[in-house]
């Protein structure tokens, strides 16, 4: 599978979680760290205004990214406070843009869901399913039913994100994702889930999510430490950007 440009699956791929706050400088540095794609933080704009959203993501392009979008609601751990009909629309415009590879919506957003879904799928662009529990891990049991909805709805990846009160979360978690067919991004977060942000490659997670100076969501692992532990630990991700710096 493609976003943009960006092939997932092979090798480790990571993604920066990033709003307008320092956007020039965050996207030189990404540049330099060979950074994948950018998680375009809408609800985490300044202003949501027609024109700051366009500037936002036309400067992600200037700088050669692709984007996944998100406009994440308050309900779900974001910024975004208005109602679902206004997300919508703002959404609609978001997928819109070229930048843009793929829209996130969360699996819990009934209301409009489905319609972010077909729109965005006409764009022919991917749907990123996104399920968030910021107390607990669920069940093998109910995992597997949440990436169910997630395939049945028409989602193109299931996105999961739950907090790990021990280690067994991890591994319970890890070794159920490995058994789900679907394509797949997962993270365990807090202290004790950080280590899935390394290792959930190894059972088919897609994308790693990482920052610029301070985290949006507990447990994420700082861009450059990141890049060295799975330059560390994948020697075909450290090829490739050996290979990607030689070429340069």
């Amino acid at each position: 599978m493609q976003l943009g440009t960006v092939e997932l699956g092979k090798i480790p791929r990571v993604i920066l979680a990033m709003n307008d706050e320092n956007l020039e400088e965050k996207l030189f540095k990404a540049r330099e760290l060979k950074i994948d794609l950018i998680e375009a933080r809408i609800d985490l704009l300044k202003n949501l205004t027609e024109t700051n959203i366009k500037h936002f993501l036309d400067t992600i392009g200037d700088f050669g990214f692709y984007a996944v979008a998100t406009v994440r609601p308050v309900w779900e751990g974001g910024k975004f406070s208005k109602d679902e009909e206004e997300r919508l629309n703002v959404i609609k415009q978001v997928a819109e843009h070229p930048v843009v590879a793929a829209i996130d919506i969360e699996l819990r957003a009934e209301k409009i869901i489905k319609r972010v879904i077909t729109y965005t799928k006409s764009l022919r662009k991917k749907v990123i399913v996104s399920f968030h529990d910021f107390e607990k891990t669920p069940s093998p049991e109910e995992i597997v039913n949440i990436t169910s909805k997630a395939g049945e709805i028409g989602g193109d990846i299931v996105k999961c994100a739950f907090q790990a009160n021990s280690i067994h979360d991890v591994s319970n978690t890890s070794c159920t994702m490995k058994t789900i067919g679907m394509p797949k991004i997962f993270m365990l977060m807090g202290d004790k889930g950080s280590i899935s942000r390394v290792d959930g490659f190894f059972f088919g997670s897609l994308l790693t999510y990482t920052f610029f100076g301070k985290s949006v969501a507990p447990g994420q692992i700082e861009a450059e430490n990141l890049i060295k532990l799975l330059m560390r630990f994948y020697p075909d991700y450290r090829k490739e950007k050996q290979k990607t710096e030689k070429a340069i």
